[in-house]
């Protein structure tokens, strides 16, 4: 077998690994028009919806796709706008490589966390793309929404 070969091969059985810890499970997509509820007049805005496959029926098993979330920087940011100083803790989602094509300005929503309840409902924003040839996942630096 030639190093090619090797490389990919090892590289797939390292895929498999890493979404064998996406335990999480996530919504991604662009934002929509905000809706106002008529009863509560609470505005929420929906996802139209880029991952997991829209296409795929509302009983399919996979109707929301398994991510991990993990912080990304060991300190937070803390910028200063119009005299007041703002905290900015960026994260990492990770979702199966492939699994669609990611943008910045994304909107990420946990649906399930098996480890930590409280990252349920969350919602992040992606900033930046972390693409790398070797991935195992794709990786979006995300920011909470």
């Amino acid at each position: 077998m030639d190093l090619a070969a090797e490389l990919t091969a090892q590289l797939l059985e390292s895929r498999a690994d890493a979404e064998s810890l996406m335990l999480d499970t996530c919504t991604i997509g662009d934002p929509g028009d905000p809706v106002t509820d008529p009863d509560t007049g609470e505005v929420t805005t929906p996802l139209v919806v880029k991952y997991p496959d829209p296409s795929w029926p509302d009983d399919h098993p996979r109707k929301h796709g398994p991510c991990k979330i993990q912080g990304l920087d060991p300190q937070e940011l803390n910028p200063e706008a119009g005299g007041a100083t703002l905290t900015v803790q960026r994260y990492r989602v990770d979702v199966p490589v492939g699994s669609f094509v990611p943008a910045v300005g994304d909107v990420v929503e946990v649906v399930t966390a098996r480890l930590d309840p409280n990252l349920i409902g969350r919602r992040y924003r992606v900033v930046a793309l972390l693409h790398k040839s070797f991935a195992t996942a794709y990786r979006l630096a995300v920011e909470e929404a």
